[in-house]
């Protein structure tokens, strides 16, 4: 039913495209925070594609089936099937009509749309995005009070819940998502965004059973696979994560996967793939840089370190600050001591409220293991103990310990080591 289309930006660039389609409003930084780039996509919530625009272009295909438009859709009958096209035939009408200056006509077409698929919240939300812009009232105070004073509007919960989102106020959002649930038990968007407050929050039990409602009601829904695939790379699955992704970027292909696929590569200890992957169109700054360290990390499995630099990039040049994990890139390269590290990783933290100490450790610990000194086993303990589990870093962090055979967060020997000095006690007079 849904697709990853219906996630395709955060909710500042919700705004900057309804600013585009004749939108009134203002963006919401959100609180900055980084966590697992899969979830990141994930929560970026009912955003672009919940534009009338972005509705109506799933209409042609539709039409092209066979299905009858929007004269043919009197009411609402027993083929679901149907039933979905003239959903979406009603959206490309509406957004006829909002071209053409008819804004009550849209409004009441997309009403229509909805009572034909409710399960599907893009017209109930693209409905209500609609009735707040002509209002001159698409801004977070705007939101707000159109939430508080219509409680039964289930596109105006949503789009309050996308709000608490961005604000990382996790208990409104899940009390928007409930409502919504209540009257719409079968809405799918309104799952995973629950999924997605859980993880986001984090609580990965909670996610989990969302995730698993979820898939029973749309099985192929690629945002759910990759909300499935963050709660298996957590777990230690990392085959049954590069599955999901996998199977989510053959649905709906997004320019983040080749991270998330080639980085759970690398959990997998599959580095030559891993390398493959993250070598394909990076983005910028700061996010493409950890794509060259997770690369970097992956080809230095596989050749070494000093033939491995060169994914690296240049370092920070000198007199110039580095722009977080630029600082990781330099202490990868050996032209900033760890000390250094662990003190640039702390005043990035102090000044966006996000992890990087804990991170900085897990690339310390890399770099340890493969130069083969230094307690790397305890720095990816540390990493454990100290990064959010919603992270990148946790992930490889865990997997590393468990590729040893060492407890992640027990002092001691390995486990097999434990072993062997238990039965050699043991054996002893």
């Amino acid at each position: 039913m849904t697709t990853d289309a219906s996630y395709r930006a955060t909710l500042q660039d919700f705004y900057r495209a309804m600013a585009r389609c004749g939108g009134i409003g203002t963006s919401v930084p959100p609180r900055p925070h980084r966590m697992n780039v899969s979830l990141r996509v994930a929560t970026a919530l009912l955003a672009l594609s919940l534009t009338l625009p972005a509705i109506a272009a799933d209409a042609p295909a539709a039409a092209a089936s066979g299905a009858p438009g929007a004269a043919g859709c009197a009411a609402p009958g027993a083929d679901h099937a149907a039933d979905r096209a003239c959903a979406l035939a009603l959206a490309r009408q509406a957004e006829t009509d909002r071209a053409a200056g008819r804004n009550d006509a849209a409004l009441a077409v997309l009403a229509r749309a909805d009572a034909f698929a409710p399960e599907d919240l893009r017209f109930a939300t693209a409905r209500a995005g609609l009735s707040l812009k002509l209002a001159n009232q698409l801004t977070p105070a705007g939101i707000d009070a159109a939430a508080k004073s219509a409680p039964d509007d289930v596109g105006l919960a949503m789009m309050h819940a996308e709000l608490s989102v961005a604000k990382r106020d996790w208990p409104a959002a899940l009390a928007d998502i409930d409502r919504v649930l209540a009257k719409r038990p079968d809405a799918v968007q309104a799952w995973e965004m629950r999924a997605s407050a859980n993880l986001a929050r984090p609580d990965f039990d909670a996610a989990r059973a969302d995730v698993e409602r979820a898939l029973r009601l749309e099985p192929k829904s690629a945002v759910t696979l990759r909300l499935r695939g963050v709660l298996r790379n957590n777990r230690g699955d990392h085959a049954g994560a590069l599955a999901d992704y996998e199977a989510a970027h053959a649905l709906a292909p997004r320019p983040d996967d080749p991270f998330v696929i080639g980085s759970t590569q690398f959990l997998m200890q599959r580095f030559g793939d891993a390398a493959a992957s993250l070598a394909r169109r990076p983005p910028p700054a700061p996010d493409g840089t950890y794509w060259r360290i997770w690369r970097y990390l992956a080809l230095a499995r596989l050749t070494g370190l000093e033939r491995a630099s060169g994914a690296l990039g240049p370092g920070t040049p000198p007199g110039m600050s580095a722009i977080w994990p630029g600082a990781v890139v330099d202490f990868l390269h050996g032209t900033l001591p760890a000390d250094a590290l662990l003190a640039e990783a702390k005043r990035a933290q102090d000044a966006k409220d996000l992890s990087q100490v804990c991170e900085a450790r897990f690339y310390m610990a890399e770099d340890a293991l493969l130069r083969q000194r230094g307690d790397f086993v305890g720095l990816f303990r540390q990493a454990v103990q100290e990064c959010p589990i919603n992270f990148h870093e946790y992930e490889g962090a865990s997997a590393e310990l468990r590729a040893a055979g060492v407890p992640l967060s027990a002092p001691g020997p390995t486990v097999a080591a434990a072993a062997a000095a238990a039965a050699s006690a043991a054996s002893a007079p």
